[in-house]
């Protein structure tokens, strides 16, 4: 049960639930189950959504009413890897190298996504050989090197993830062409025997550009990589909790859940209310409506947590974003869903049962923080059916379940 504390600050909140697989009953007083968050096994636990009954149920935006925003996504083709090879002095050299470099997820080349560039070099003569491959785009990254040492009749590969140069990334507001330099040397005896020597144009995004479609990507493996553009560790996240502590009836920001259930204390609930407060109050942040798409081909644009809070404004995605990174940063799990047009984080109340608050996060500096979890409540209800129908244009992505496979936080700052 809520104590009386937390009682009074939802005053007319009421505990809904969804049935994981997808089938709505009474389940208790004050409940309903709810489906099954898609990435968590949870065979016997709720979904539950704070909600004010005394709200307008109908949702913040609807088809109608969310005009579309051409310009804030394009439509182009994801290239395929393309091939490379030369043969020399019985030395065989192959390379597959990507055609474009995904800036927004670049550190994710050789984890989360294939490595940038794969050299097979074998070693045909009857004695061992000593090589050197070096890699790099111009003007962008740092040049990659690895020498190795080949056995006669040996092979092996070499995988390399030129790393791009921060002043680079600052400079790229949109895509350019670029070009892509492979380097391979034989060494001997002090002395260097150029073996390949090749550039080939490969395209470079724009830092802000976010592809729906990766080559060998599932549709669920490309939105788990949103959970990279969640940046718990970024200085202006950490100074948007500093003034988040400002509106915590205790004056401070603690982490974690303390091991209480279902929000019993109503101390997850505080630090949600006192982040999205100081989001408005200190930082004057407001929704841009900017159509999201979703579609294969299109590549949005999407703003770091950072550029939101300089510059005061995000679209639904970009204000998801923002606030998942605090919530990590509070070490609470949170998660983004996604429907056609639209995105909102839910924060687990807990780490024993599945249950949520749904934040509608565009309504923040228009709206009380209690009026955004009753929008964000009705919207996941609406949304939890879907994904367990599993329909086109909806998504969850648990921030966690993504660390866990290696997608990490953007190291931009």
């Amino acid at each position: 049960m809520v104590k009386s504390q937390m009682a009074r600050k939802l005053l007319a909140l009421v505990l809904l639930s969804l049935v994981l697989m997808g089938c709505l009953s009474s389940s208790g007083k004050g409940k309903s189950n709810a489906a099954e968050s898609p990435d968590e096994a949870q065979d016997e636990e709720n979904v539950t959504l704070g909600k004010k009954d005394s709200q307008d149920e109908a949702k913040w935006f609807d088809d109608e009413t969310r005009p579309v925003d051409p310009g804030q996504y394009t439509s182009v083709p994801i290239p395929t890897p393309e091939k490379g090879s030369v043969s020399i002095d019985d030395i065989s050299i192959d390379y597959l190298y990507t055609t474009e470099i995904i800036t927004i997820i670049y550190h994710l080349y050789g984890s989360a996504l294939e490595n940038f560039l794969t050299v097979t070099l074998t070693n045909d003569n009857q004695q061992p050989v000593r090589l050197e491959v070096m890699s790099e785009v111009i003007g962008y990254t740092t040049p990659s090197l690895d020498t190795v040492d080949l056995e006669p009749g040996e092979s092996l590969e070499v995988y390399q993830n030129p790393r791009l140069e921060p002043k680079a990334i600052d400079q790229l507001n949109a895509q350019h062409p670029a070009q892509f330099h492979i380097q391979v040397t034989m060494l001997k005896e002090g002395e260097k025997r150029e073996l390949l020597n090749q550039t080939h144009e490969i395209l470079v995004y724009g830092r802000r550009d976010f592809p729906w479609d990766i080559t060998g990507f599932e549709r669920q493996e490309v939105l788990e990589l949103f959970a990279a553009m969640v940046t718990p560790h970024d200085p202006a996240v950490e100074e948007l909790l500093r003034a988040a502590a400002d509106y915590h009836p205790g004056g401070l920001i603690t982490g974690a859940y303390s091991g209480i259930e279902n929000d019993a204390e109503g101390k997850v609930w505080d630090r949600l209310k006192a982040v999205y407060d100081a989001e408005a109050d200190v930082y004057d942040l407001t929704y841009i409506n900017t159509w999201v798409s979703y579609a294969p081909g299109a590549v949005q644009r999407i703003r770091m947590p950072a550029d939101v809070l300089e510059q005061h404004s995000g679209n639904c995605i970009e204000l998801a974003l923002l606030y998942a990174s605090a919530c990590e940063a509070m070490d609470l799990e949170s998660a983004i869903i996604l429907i056609p047009g639209h995105a909102f984080p839910v924060v687990r109340t807990d780490m024993v049962n599945a249950n949520y608050y749904a934040v509608e996060a565009t309504m923040v500096g228009r709206a009380s923080f209690e009026d955004a979890v009753a929008v964000g409540t009705d919207e996941m209800e609406d949304a939890m059916q879907h994904l367990d129908a599993g329909d086109e244009g909806y998504g969850w992505i648990t921030i966690a379940t993504a660390r866990e496979k290696g997608i990490l936080p953007i190291p931009w700052r």
